[in-house]
């Protein structure tokens, strides 16, 4: 039957196609995130901690777009025209140069990085005075710095009714800028640098400029970094950034590169040789790095007043549904990326999962505490979890993660809430939303079902692994029914012949239809069927027909969309990638369009391939980051250079 309730769809809202859709620079750690890093002259925007008490992003905004947060300045003058760069795939770096009214000239490198493990970040500036100049020129690295608010963003953001201060600490030889609530400090922020700082403070208006004496002769270098450091109040934020100086930049940035080096995908596979940077497959696998560190630092984080490990959407307020749980996208499309980089680290996601996000198992989205945030049922993401663990001890072959109380607890409680979704008289389970979280016509989905046969199975492997043979069995026997009970029930006849259809009510009424974030394109990705089964052909063709009104073709970038969101989304060029039926088309989406500056959003538009909608999509560039180093090491997919 029919579910009987209006189809109220929470959607997101479209870039305007026209508009400067320039992305910002974006790079963080576990600690803070830097979200909305000008292009042109190396803004920062905001900066933004993760608080558990609060459940929310806390957000250190500057003044206006005209006065951010923090902005690099030589002599008071604003960088401009900027080139950018990233070592390792993730630590930004600019070019540029800079001209005084004495008519001297400086080139200027400026490098941000927030260095693994440390509670805030650095601006690394490397002067080189013009040979030509006069003589020696004071050419004065610094910062200017605008405190306008601090916000609470879960979704969306909202000002705290904070106190905002800024003082010079002589202890520590910092600038410091604290939001204070009733109770004490929120957060704070520390500036400090490397050299000796000078500055110029306005505590009323909390704006401040700092800045360190760099006298240059001509063809002189000197480097100066400033360092930021984040804490939940004045003395934490200013003792910390202590700690950064005393690590100093050249060994944080070392570090730090080393780590990231250690995690990434490595370019060079196809043919056993290092490829030329320049290369199509080295580029891609460059833009699989740059998402795969998106992922693991803007879906991922510590809490700054609890220090546990965190798992959103993303990071970014950029992001519609920002600073949420959503099982779904952690554990089918950031976890495996997580698993190919740091199998360690993997493990303890799934730990905190499992800990964290139980009680609301398979309910839409969930404060990252686990308390409820948007109530709504999703089979999908009730099955996520037993097939993310399972795909984690298949790659790891380690199964003493069976052994924590809340993981055993998970798995009973999976099997409870499936079972109360059962049919009473067929082995098809029903989802009150889809896989794009809005509410589906008929109540058993095709897709949905797959994952239910997968998660069977997994489970009946993992216990007959534990030695339970009986409980093995019985999951076994269950998967197979859901297979059987799938095949006579889900395929109907389609405009090319037998195909799967997207939902039933096993009353005789289907619906064809397809979504990305859970597409009938996966069903060969989890074993469920061949890709060469003419009823998966004949589904595959439906798709990507005019058949499908969300379907487009004849663009510069086509690709396949649905109700959620109607222009192609990135993520069903993925599908296409990991079921192994990518078309060239999917390939050069994910490859060769801009995407959000290059990094996964949930839509693009089909005339520029730029963001049309979901900008920094955090966890979906975890699966991104896979898709693209499939294409990689495919050389036949890789598209023809433009």
């Amino acid at each position: 039957m029919e579910i009987p309730h209006e189809s109220l769809m929470t959607v997101p809202r479209e870039t305007r196609e026209t508009a400067d859709t320039r992305a910002p620079i974006v790079t963080g750690n576990e600690w803070v995130c830097l979200p909305d890093i000008a292009p042109d002259d190396a803004g920062i925007a905001s900066v933004n901690v993760l608080h558990m008490a609060s459940r929310s992003l806390i957000e250190l905004l500057g003044a206006s777009r005209e006065a951010p947060l923090l902005r690099p300045t030589i002599a008071g003058i604003s960088l401009s025209d900027l080139r950018w760069d990233y070592l390792a795939d993730w630590i930004p770096q600019a070019r540029g140069s800079v001209s005084l009214g004495c008519g001297s000239r400086c080139d200027v490198t400026l490098t941000i990085c927030a260095p693994v493990g440390e509670r805030g970040f650095m601006i690394l500036m490397e002067l080189a005075a013009d040979r030509a100049n006069g003589g020696v020129v004071d050419f004065r690295p610094g910062i200017e710095a605008a405190f306008g608010s601090v916000c609470s963003t879960v979704f969306s953001r909202r000002a705290l009714p904070a106190g905002k201060h800024v003082e010079y600490s002589d202890w520590t030889r910092s600038i410091v800028m604290e939001a204070r609530g009733s109770g004490g400090g929120i957060v704070a922020l520390a500036l400090g640098a490397s050299d000796d700082i000078h500055w110029r403070l306005d505590g009323e208006a909390c704006r401040f400029s700092a800045w360190c004496s760099a006298a240059l002769a001509p063809g002189e270098t000197r480097s100066v970094a400033f360092w930021a450091a984040v804490n939940l109040e004045h003395d934490g934020a200013a003792v910390t950034n202590v700690h950064l100086r005393r690590i100093g930049a050249r060994a944080a940035l070392e570090a730090t590169l080393r780590w990231l080096e250690a995690r990434a995908y490595k370019s060079g596979s196809i043919e056993g040789e290092p490829d030329a940077p320049e290369s199509a497959s080295a580029r891609t696998v460059a833009r699989a790095n740059r998402n795969l560190h998106f992922c693991r630092f803007f879906a991922h984080g510590r809490a700054l007043d609890t220090e546990e490990l965190v798992m959103i959407t993303s990071r970014s307020p950029r992001y519609y549904v920002s600073a949420a749980f959503w099982p779904r996208d952690t554990l089918l499309w950031a976890l495996p990326a997580m698993l190919q980089s740091d199998p360690d680290f993997a493990r303890r996601v799934l730990e905190a999962t499992f800990a964290r996000h139980m009680n609301n198992m398979g309910v839409h989205a969930h404060y990252m505490d686990g308390v409820l945030l948007y109530p709504g049922f999703e089979l999908d993401q009730l099955c996520a979890y037993v097939i993310a663990l399972a795909g984690y001890i298949r790659h790891t072959s380690d199964g003493t993660i069976l052994g924590r109380d809340k993981v055993e607890a998970g798995l009973a409680r999976f099997e409870a809430e499936l079972e109360r979704r059962r049919h009473p008289e067929a082995h098809l389970y029903s989802t009150f939303l889809d896989p794009s979280d809005d509410p589906v016509k008929y109540p058993y989905l095709t897709y949905d079902n797959v994952l239910v046969w997968r998660a069977l199975a997994d489970l009946a492997h993992v216990r007959a692994e534990q030695g339970k043979k009986e409980s093995a069995q019985r999951l076994s026997a269950l998967a197979d029914a859901v297979r059987h009970t799938i095949m006579e029930n889900c395929v109907v006849d389609g405009p090319t012949g037998p195909m799967f259809a997207w939902s039933v009510d096993l009353a005789g009424r289907y619906e064809l239809y397809d979504d990305p974030p859970g597409s009938l394109v996966l069903l060969p990705f989890y074993g469920f069927i061949s890709t060469d089964h003419p009823v998966y052909r004949n589904t595959l063709k439906f798709i990507r027909s005019s058949h499908n009104p969300y379907s487009w073709h004849g663009h510069p970038f086509s690709g396949v969309g649905c109700a959620h969101s109607p222009r192609p989304w990135p993520m069903h060029a993925c599908n296409a990638v990991m079921a192994g039926v990518a078309a060239p088309e999917d390939v050069k989406l994910i490859a060769r369009a801009p995407l959000d500056g290059g990094l996964a959003c949930e839509t693009v538009w089909e005339t520029t391939g730029a963001a049309a909608t979901g900008l920094a999509f955090a966890t979906a560039a975890g699966y991104l980051s896979l898709a693209l180093v499939r294409v990689a090491q495919e050389p036949d997919l890789l598209p023809d250079p433009e």
